[in-house]
Formats: C-alpha cells, structure tokens, sequence
C-alpha cells in the first residue's frame, strides 16, 4: 500500500509540473519586460507553484510568524509619550536599576517598533532608549534569577518603570505571578555589535546578488518574471532550492525594501 501511494504521489507531482509549465507558457506568450519592470508588479504567480510542488505552509501563510520577522536595526528619533520626551541612542555602556514588568497574550503575534512579530514565549523586551535590536542581561535582584533578552520595542510608558520584559522572560526571572520585579539592566554592548554586523553583512550580501539580477534583467530581450516574498532567509532559502530541485530555472533569493524575496525569471 505504501509503494502504491509513494507511485501515485511521484505521478501527481510530474503532472503537476506539467501544468505549471504550460501555464508559464501561456502567461509568457503575453508579458513583456517592461510589466516586469513597472514596481506594482508583483505577481504573486509563484505561490501558486509552491502551492503545487508542496511548499503551501511557507507560500501561503495568513499570518506572520511570530519571532524575527522584518526586522530592521534601528536607534530612532527623539520622541514623546504622554508628555515625556525621550531620545533613543547610542550606548558604550549602559547599566540600570530600578522596576521591570511583562506584558504578553494582548500583544502576541503583533508587529514591534523595530519590525519584528512579538512573541511572548520568546525571550524579548522594550526599552525608551536602547538601540534595537540589541542584548541585555536582566537580573531579578529579589532572587538573583538572570537572563539575556533581546530588545525590539520600546516601552514600558508606566511611571516608575525601566523596561518591559515578554512573558517567557518574567517567567524566568520568576516574577510572573507577582507582575513586576525589581532588576538590573545591563546592556551586553559585544553580543549586540556582534549580531548587528551579522544583520548588515547579509543585506549587503543580498543587496549585491540583487544587482547582478538586476544587470541580467537589462540584458534579456524579452521575459517574464514572479516574485515571492518570504519573511526569513532560511525559509527563501528552502523554497529556491525546492524549486530548483523540481528543474525551475532562474530561481534567485534576494533582499529588497527589508524583506527576502524569491525571485523565478524565465525568458520567453
């Protein structure tokens, strides 16, 4: 019974690349280069190959990903909440004590200040001024419990209160069920250039592949092209080689406007 279905299901997917093809085809036979150069298009046509060659649950996600989805690094303008001012930067060093409090199930799944998908079983917080992202290392001085955290959003706007930690972090610290805790904020200025360089180089890296695209692109007569947007690199990255893999040609992962895109372009 096994070896009948694994048949029937490699005969489903050679069917199912024969109709991608073909319906390539005909959308070939009608786009030109300049509907591929015009920024609004962004043919989401690629989905539907995923759709076909078994990457559904990364094509067609209804919903973000909680964790480091967009992120960007960002220190950010001065600004003001019920009339405080406060003017995020740079620090060489940064150390403080005083109250931390969490928050979680009502921000869940929602965008933070720098991008990122807020998760409250990841080990995050938000500071008024820090740089995000960037580490700290928080230890509840009623118990000596520390952990590292890092920083993706700004607040707490409570008086009195320093930073705002995820629930998974107040868990550790173990100050869940009281709802805040007295600590000491320590910025980890090494680990947050470390992860910062990380972050740059591989936009960088990106950036220069999306030139190259972009040149050959120029060099084509004619040609039609699909992009898919992915919200991480690893998963860009199993997408295209599933494709490839499949024998679609032309399949490039880029980094464009703070997203990694799958980009599929095909000469008619």
């Amino acid at each position: 019974m096994q070896l009948f279905n694994g048949i029937a299901g490699i005969l489903q997917v050679d069917a199912t690349i024969l109709t991608i093809r073909a319906f390539f085809a005909t959308i070939q036979a009608r786009v030109t280069l300049t509907a591929l150069l015009v920024p609004q298009y962004h043919l989401t046509i690629l989905s539907l190959a995923c759709f076909a060659l078994g990457f559904l649950q990364g094509c067609i996600a209804s919903a973000p990903k909680p964790g480091y989805t967009g992120a960007h690094y960002k220190i950010g303008r001065s600004y003001a909440v019920n009339g405080i001012s406060y003017k995020p930067q740079y620090y060489d060093h940064y150390e403080e004590v005083g109250i931390a409090s969490w928050y979680g199930g009502d921000f869940h799944n929602k965008p933070t200040a720098n991008g990122d998908i807020f998760s409250r079983f990841l080990l995050t917080a938000a500071h008024k001024t820090l740089p995000m992202p960037s580490f700290v290392e928080i230890t509840n001085l009623e118990n000596g419990k520390k952990v590292i955290v890092k920083v993706n959003d700004r607040g707490p706007f409570v008086e009195n209160r320093i930073i705002d930690l995820s629930e998974k972090a107040a868990t550790l610290l173990g100050f869940r069920d009281k709802g805040i805790a007295k600590v000491k904020v320590l910025y980890l200025g090494k680990m947050s250039r470390k992860m910062l360089h990380e972050q740059l180089s591989n936009k960088m890296r990106y950036a220069k592949l999306e030139e190259r695209h972009r040149k050959d692109l120029i060099k084509a007569k004619t040609s039609v092209g699909y992009v898919l947007r992915v919200s991480e690199a690893a998963h860009a990255k199993k997408v295209a080689s599933g494709l490839r893999r499949q024998g679609v040609r032309g399949v490039r992962v880029l980094f464009k406007a703070g997203e990694y895109q799958v980009h599929l372009h095909c000469r008619l």
